[in-house]
């Protein structure tokens, strides 16, 4: 995770003009008390209820000099502002924004992290985004697609085949020299949804778990059958 935020940190810019960028956000797990942010709009701010489920409906927001503050509570006083509740730096060439919320440690100044996902067209249809939030290495397959992550990585796996096929999907993560099984089971593919994958391992029971989060903000057809977040963990 460390590894993560460092690297987005150093490939963006310190400064930036003022703009609207459209933000959609996802909680990998809540901070208890803090289950909705406030984003700051030109008059006022704006609650959003996270989600540990889905990804929000996109808000859009001012940024300015590339920095986005997301608040604990509503605006109100001007001369006593809220408290930050996580920050991101959005760069100039994004224009479209997924930030994923992670706790933070308890003491941390804002009780989340945030790590910021292109929502634009970086991240194409067909695609699933796998975000290694784990400090294990991991690796998987869909079909004939292979990807692997390091711990803090983010990286695409983009589905190979016809429309419908139903393929194989198998996931390891690494532990002592070994690989071992996260998940296995099949699915369809889909070429116009995108997913967001992420990969982490519980703190209490260190079981590692896998939440696959359909992107519902971007529809090329009605939703159907598709339910919400798919969640498994290592056996």
């Amino acid at each position: 995770m460390k590894q993560l935020l460092l690297l987005l940190t150093l490939a963006l810019p310190l400064h930036a003009e003022s703009r609207n960028v459209a933000v959609s956000f996802y909680c990998l797990k809540y901070v208890a008390g803090q289950e909705t942010i406030h984003l700051a709009k030109t008059s006022g701010s704006e609650p959003v209820r996270l989600s540990t489920a889905n990804m929000t409906d996109p808000v859009t927001i001012p940024v300015e000099g590339d920095l986005a503050v997301f608040h604990r509570t509503p605006a109100g006083d001007p001369k006593a502002p809220p408290a930050a509740a996580a920050k991101v730096r959005i760069p100039a060439n994004v224009e479209k924004a997924l930030v994923i919320l992670v706790p933070n440690p308890s003491g941390a100044a804002e009780p989340y992290q945030a790590v910021l996902v292109d929502h634009g067209h970086r991240f194409p249809l067909g695609t699933y985004r796998v975000v290694n939030f784990s400090r294990k290495a991991i690796r998987g397959a869909i079909g004939r697609s292979y990807v692997e992550a390091a711990s803090g990585g983010m990286t695409d796996l983009e589905l190979k085949g016809e429309a419908g096929a139903v393929q194989g999907v198998r996931f390891e993560f690494q532990d002592e020299g070994r690989w071992n099984r996260l998940t296995e089971t099949r699915c369809a593919v889909r070429k116009d949804r995108r997913w967001l994958l992420c990969v982490y391992q519980d703190p209490v029971t260190r079981r590692m778990n896998m939440k696959s989060i359909p992107d519902r903000t971007l529809l090329l057809q009605p939703v159907g059958v598709e339910t919400g977040s798919g969640e498994t963990a290592a056996n």
